[in-house]
């Protein structure tokens, strides 16, 4: 394949900055001049007379670019010709066009969280889409193949859709979703209508439409407004996880994420650079000197395990908003345990969605209501809590179908007090910590796979017993 190298940022005419490396099997690249002239290149595999293809500022043959610089076999000094000049610029025996996305269904008015899903008929082709209105580049969420992507929309947005390979960039797909509340609602209780409070985050606040509150694994958040809301994201994985902070207890009430196969890769190792959180107001954020010489470990919700796709990704589990004080037994034990069995449930589905939490209120346990907390705190600042517990909520694409399960654990200091983890129904987790898991689920899912625990669903990815 010879190597074609398309620059990812407009620069000043024919002098390169940054570049992205990617291979085209074309076999034989013509340009037309307008002044009549027309060059041609071998540039297949096995061509020795160019060594690569530069594309200046933006993609093949788009109006954007200023042109292309081509690297004659064995030497540094490449042949300059600009956009401005050329009468056309073609590439034979490659891809010379890439099919428009077709999303489906294609627009419309939604009263509940719908999956909208996206295709693109060119095999290989990876997908990018945004739902501001903005138009899709590379820094936007891909998927890649003709096999497409779904996506869950909850509110009223514009989808847009583009998909590129080799440097060639298909026509822009669009659809525009209107959420409406009116006539048969069937998700009452999802976030988006909680329309009277907003959340706090130090200078920010939102609303419930804003920021990632329609997300699955997002729980319903309070409607008090003592709370702060936390999303960390990056640019090459989207949302690694979203959290909710008490601000009165300064303490966090839950972390939520996902994982499936465009988030889970092994890249890097673990980055343990533990910091506070400066999104959170500066009086109720919990800091590393919080935890120092109190006999506690940082233990995270979302553990730097289930991010280390990138360092940025892995970095951003080591903020101590993601973190509940834990004894070491607790956390290297029974947490530890159950969070490598939760890697093997994700493999059972396309996607898990995930929230991890510990008690910070009080809990209800066989009809008696008592503290959430332990009587000891960590350092005099932070409360610890009694019980750390997990929801799942797998989805399978093929069948359509989700499958639920709650896991409760006694945090426990000597190995002594440990207690067999439980496994129960999302029904049976709501009644014990008064929070609505999943809420933005259409209800009658809802419903139905909250009352159900399948133990032979996640017994055959990985065993309950403890």
């Amino acid at each position: 394949m010879k190597t074609i190298i398309n620059n990812i940022a407009k620069v000043a005419i024919l002098v390169l900055v940054a570049v992205n490396v990617m291979t085209l099997s074309a076999q034989t690249l013509t340009v037309t001049m307008k002044n009549g002239t027309v060059y041609t290149y071998d540039v297949s595999s096995t061509s020795t007379e160019v060594d690569s293809v530069r594309y200046v500022g933006g993609d093949f043959g788009t109006t954007t670019g200023e042109g292309v610089k081509i690297y004659p076999h064995g030497t540094t000094v490449s042949i300059d010709l600009l956009y401005s000049q050329m009468e056309s610029l073609t590439l034979t025996g490659g891809v010379t066009s890439v099919s428009t996305p077709v999303i489906s269904p294609n627009g419309g008015t939604i009263t509940s969280a719908t999956t909208v899903t996206i295709t693109c008929s060119t095999s290989g082709a990876t997908i990018y889409y945004t739902t501001n209105g903005t138009t899709p580049s590379s820094s936007n969420f891909a998927g890649t193949g003709s096999s497409g992507l779904t996506v869950s929309v909850s509110a009223t947005c514009t989808l847009q859709a583009m998909a590129v390979l080799n440097g060639v960039s298909s026509g822009v797909a669009s659809a525009t979703f209107t959420y409406s509340s009116s006539g048969s609602d069937n998700n009452v209780n999802a976030n988006w209508h909680s329309s009277n409070w907003t959340v706090n985050n130090g200078s920010m606040s939102y609303t419930p439409k804003s920021a990632g509150f329609w997300r699955l694994e997002v729980p319903h958040i309070s409607d008090d407004n003592t709370t702060s809301w936390v999303q960390k994201s990056t640019t090459a994985y989207g949302v690694t996880f979203a959290l909710e902070w008490d601000n009165s207890k300064k303490a966090n009430r839950w972390t939520c994420y996902q994982m499936h196969a465009g988030n889970n890769a092994q890249n890097v190792s673990r980055n343990d650079a533990f910091k506070a959180d400066t999104e959170l107001p500066s009086s109720t954020r919990s800091t590393t000197s919080d935890y120092s010489g109190s006999g506690f470990s940082r233990g995270h919700l979302c553990p730097s395990s289930d991010r280390l796709c990138s360092s940025e990704q892995n970095s951003q589990t080591f903020y101590m908003s993601n973190m509940q004080p834990q004894y070491s037994n607790h956390n290297s034990g029974q947490w530890n345990t159950i969070e490598q069995k939760l890697r093997s449930w994700a493999n059972l589905c396309d996607t898990l969605y995930i929230v991890k939490a510990a008690t910070i209120d009080d809990v209800t346990l066989n009809g008696s209501t008592s503290s959430g907390l332990l009587s000891v705190q960590c350092n005099n600042r932070l409360p610890v809590p009694k019980y750390f517990y997990m929801a799942f909520l797998a989805y399978n694409k093929s069948t359509d179908t989700y499958k639920a399960m709650g896991i409760w654990t006694y945090h426990y200091n000597s190995t002594s007090e440990r207690q067999s983890a439980e496994y129960i129904t999302i029904d049976e987790l709501e009644q014990r910590t008064g929070i609505d898991f999943f809420c933005n689920l259409p209800d009658d899912i809802e419903t139905a796979v909250e009352a159900t625990l399948d133990t032979s669903y996640w017994s055959s990815g990985a065993s309950l017993d403890d």
